[in-house]
């Protein structure tokens, strides 16, 4: 019997309040046209806004207290530096010790461009954040956690987007066994920064979700391994959608929006027959 709760956190991205503040009303113009919303705002430096609201989401999760907390990536703004990373590191570390921690890479952690994912950032980031493929079990759902900036690059890093297809459908063939003659099957949820559609599994490529190339191999895992949800980040915004047999989530951000959502966090309840989620607002006491 599976019965738990998680936190779902997506785009602290410390650093970002900064890059976009002292936007001209032509720069904030030339954004909406792209169905981006920036706020207008004197110019800042640093991230205070981000430490406020991380807090607050490692705050509210020790109120909670789910099994877990994961962060969708874009953890920071700028890949390289070392002073963002230290602290949303050190945010994250007043996560209470019974509560696990699980973080997922994005592209503004692993591309030194905010696009194209190199082997030394992702080196990097496995220094500060740990593996940026790997999985983990609660209950009786296997979560894999994935590197999706890697595959949104398919002329880039193809053999490390390969291993990661290979790891990803050999824990969902486990998973499935592990399945065979028991009453509750073991359900296969995937942990990315990018999510796996916007609208539909055969959407055009876009910014904004993984890449076709790469996108119809873990579909089909997905449908013939169990895979039944995605939830990602990535966006700034929530959207949910479904297809396949999978229901995607893009959740709104803990830092900067670029929707009419607010900053907010995700709680993702869990049990025997259904997995259900709510996002809550952290611009609010």
């Amino acid at each position: 019997m599976s019965e738990f709760s998680f936190i779902q956190l997506a785009d602290p991205q410390f650093g970002m309040f900064a890059s976009l503040s002292a936007k001209t009303d032509q720069e904030i113009a030339a954004f909406a046209e792209r169905g981006i919303i920036i706020r207008k705002a004197n110019k800042i430096e640093g991230f205070a806004p981000e430490v406020a609201f991380f807090t607050r989401a490692i705050d509210r999760a020790n109120w909670l207290k789910p099994s877990f907390v994961v962060v969708c990536g874009d953890m920071i703004n700028e890949a390289d530096s070392d002073e963002q990373i230290a602290e949303v590191k050190r945010i994250g570390a007043l996560l209470d010790d019974s509560i696990d921690l699980h973080w997922v890479p994005g592209n503004h952690d692993v591309a030194p461009d905010h696009t194209i994912p190199s082997q030394e950032y992702v080196d990097r980031y496995r220094d500060n954040f740990g593996p940026d493929y790997y999985a983990f079990s609660e209950g009786d759902v296997r979560f894999i956690v994935i590197n999706s900036t890697v595959l949104t690059s398919p002329k880039t890093m193809s053999a490390k987007a390969k291993d990661q297809l290979a790891f990803i459908e050999s824990e969902a063939i486990i998973a499935s066994q592990q399945s065979a003659g028991k009453q509750n099957a073991t359900r296969i949820v995937l942990l990315s920064h990018h999510p796996l559609f916007i609208e539909s599994a055969n959407e055009s490529n876009n910014p904004w979700s993984i890449n076709q190339k790469y996108r119809k191999p873990l579909i089909e895992i997905a449908i013939d391994h169990g895979i039944v949800a995605n939830f990602a980040g990535h966006w700034h915004r929530n959207n949910i959608a479904s297809d396949k047999g999978i229901e995607v989530v893009a959740s709104g951000p803990v830092g900067y929006p670029l929707g009419n959502d607010p900053s907010g966090f995700r709680i993702v309840k869990v049990n025997d027959t259904s997995i259900t989620h709510e996002y809550h607002s952290l611009e609010t006491d």
